[in-house]
């Protein structure tokens, strides 16, 4: 059995599907996704290109590409990130925030802390990383 996570963006115009298995959940403290997000990180999961798919909203959704040729997903109307993507990786990120079906249990890990505010301190027992991870095909 498959199991599905489906998620939208905070107006409902966009919605998505990620078939699993998903590959990890990264909480990024990079000053981009900080400031896309409005708070001291953003939480993405991963998962293969070819299980994302978006089932509603593909016109309102709008692109940032970064200096890092990430492209960065969002819903033209509400502004919601939806996900992340780079012609480099064989993932996809979606913001987990919104999901709309619950999640739990997934290998998590903190990257870009050397960019990381000083007015949060990371608490939990999961690696972190000053930038990508060695073991990413980056």
């Amino acid at each position: 059995m498959q199991i599905v996570w489906e998620g939208s963006c905070a107006c409902g115009r966009v919605r998505y599907r990620a078939a699993g298995p998903l590959t990890e959940m990264i909480h990024c403290h990079c000053s981009d996704c900080r400031k896309r997000h409005g708070a001291a990180f953003a939480t993405h999961v991963g998962v293969s290109k070819e299980r994302f798919t978006i089932l509603q909203g593909q016109a309102a959704i709008r692109v940032f590409v970064t200096g890092a040729d990430v492209r960065r997903s969002f819903c033209g109307d509400c502004g919601s990130k939806i996900s992340s993507d780079s012609s480099s990786w064989d993932e996809v990120y979606f913001a987990a925030g919104t999901l709309d079906t619950p999640l739990a249990g997934l290998r998590q890990s903190h990257i870009f802390v050397r960019s990381k505010v000083a007015w949060h301190d990371i608490l939990d027992s999961n690696p972190q990383h000053a930038t990508y991870p060695v073991s990413w095909s980056r």
